[in-house]
């Protein structure tokens, strides 16, 4: 398996020159930059950022990559400046009046932190991150990224290097980014609180006390000194005695209780407001930092295995396990970690308009396999996958009599991509159309699957017959 970790630099410049292929076509000087990734070193991914790096477009890509960096760190600091706002306010708000109930105040600036911490952390562990951007670039999101790009940037890319930055921001690395940013911004948000609060309390005289309606005073007592606990035992307060609590349930009459409850009300901030959101934005910008250094290119996305073959030189192909010889009759069973549909290859197919579609099937049509360096392409290809797809599904003709050499690519194939084999047989009608017996065509079919360790299922692309694609359904372990 190739590493496909790359700089994220690379990995933006790589997808977005994939989100533009995909949609219009190859770019301009594809082959110079063919051979220039060839004569790297390393694997798939490196070389794909390295082709990607050689096409002409790469510098007007990587200009608009700096100037969306600008605009991201201009929203950065307006975000901040929102939530030094939005602290200052929830501040002013809970000290209108010069009695202030502690209770009440310290809710109103840490309740609606503390519940979008909580999902934070809810998303980071429930959530898994994607490696790319899949639903970015289709629907009303990737509509949406590509009208607001070129009003953004100036490249001839620009629609595509935005969507490409917002599905970094999908990745593990880019979730640690926003991680930062949101601490940041709480953070901010609870020191402004924390400062317009210090000198409220410096410039005018406030009475803090606590109250309750429904909840016995013994029960509040236990609440606070379950809050004070923590800043107890961080030595910012002293223990707090139940006697000291209620003498403030109607006010703290002396000076020096009100400056102790004003100081109660600004460490609860401080601890529960502002000290975890510091450490988490600490901890998120570490982790973003290395993350960003080797981001993971998803090489399975069907625009990077179209390049795949291209890309791998002959001499690098590999496959996992041996090649079956003739006599042999291999045993596969399909990956219990398997990612994106199965791959499709066409071998020796008369019919020019490949691929055709079939109802309830999808795929990766990864290429043709008539000549050797197309077959050596093919186990390149399959060989750079990271995780194995569920199977390889060969689209054979039945125009053309199985032989050994067919039946040892297939089974090495299939080894290189580490799943289980489905033989296709096509083009039947055609076969009985010229006169041919295909009872016996797909009698020798089904003796070379069995050679290979493959299943044969016979489907005419042309008119499949319902029975047939179920068939075709289960041997690629899909339903119906």
């Amino acid at each position: 398996m190739s590493n496909a970790r790359i700089p994220a630099t690379d990995w933006l410049l790589a997808e977005t020159v994939r989100l533009h292929e995909e949609r219009h076509g190859r770019l301009r000087d594809d082959e110079t930059a063919n051979v220039l990734a060839r004569e790297t070193s390393g694997g798939l991914a490196a070389r794909l950022a390295r082709r990607a790096a050689a096409l002409p477009c790469a510098s007007a890509v990587r200009a608009d990559l700096v100037r969306m960096r600008r605009l991201l760190r201009h929203l950065s600091l307006l975000v901040v400046l929102l939530a030094i706002a939005a602290g200052a306010l929830a501040a002013l708000s809970s000290a209108q009046a010069r009695e202030v109930d502690v209770l009440l105040a310290a809710a109103s600036m840490l309740f609606l932190p503390g519940l979008m911490l909580l999902v934070w952390l809810a998303m980071m562990l429930l959530t898994r991150p994607g490696h790319a951007a899949p639903g970015l670039s289709s629907g009303l999101v990737g509509l949406g990224l590509r009208r607001l790009g070129p009003r953004l940037l100036s490249g001839p890319l620009a629609a595509e290097t935005v969507s490409a930055g917002a599905g970094l921001l999908l990745t593990g690395p880019g979730r640690w980014l926003l991680g930062t940013l949101t601490h940041a911004f709480w953070a901010a948000y609870g020191l402004a609180a924390l400062a317009t609060l210090a000198l409220l309390f410096s410039i005018a005289q406030y009475d803090l006390s606590w109250g309750t309606t429904l909840l016995s005073d013994d029960t509040v007592v236990e609440l606070i000194q379950a809050l004070g606990w923590l800043p107890a035992s961080l030595g910012l307060v002293e223990p707090l005695s139940p006697e000291w609590i209620l003498a403030g349930r109607e006010g703290a009459e002396s000076g020096v209780m009100r400056a102790e409850w004003a100081r109660f009300l600004l460490v609860l901030v401080a601890v529960y407001g502002i000290f975890p959101r510091l450490v988490l934005m600490l901890a998120c910008a570490g982790f973003a930092t290395l993350g960003l250094q080797r981001v993971r290119l998803d090489t399975a996305r069907p625009g990077y295995l179209r390049l795949a073959g291209a890309l791998m030189a002959e001499g690098e192909v590999r496959i996992r396990g041996k090649r079956p010889g003739v006599g042999d009759s291999p045993s596969r069973k399909r990956p219990d970690e398997v990612a994106g549909p199965p791959l499709l290859v066409a071998v020796e197919l008369e019919r020019k308009d490949w691929p055709v579609p079939l109802p309830g099937v999808a795929w990766h049509a990864l290429g043709r396999a008539d000549t050797r360096s197309q077959r050596n392409r093919l186990l390149a290809a399959a060989e750079s996958l990271e995780i194995a797809p569920p199977a390889v599904l060969a689209q054979c003709s039945a125009l053309r009599t199985p032989d050994e050499g067919t039946g040892r690519f297939l089974s090495a194939l299939a080894d290189a991509a580490g799943t289980v084999l489905v033989i296709w047989l096509d083009e039947g009608d055609q076969w009985r159309e010229r006169g041919g017996d295909l009872g016996e065509r797909e009698a020798d079919w089904r003796s070379l699957a069995e050679r290979v360790g493959a299943d044969l299922v016979v489907v005419d692309a042309d008119t499949p017959e319902a029975g047939a694609l179920a068939e075709l359904y289960r041997a690629l372990g899909e339903q119906p």
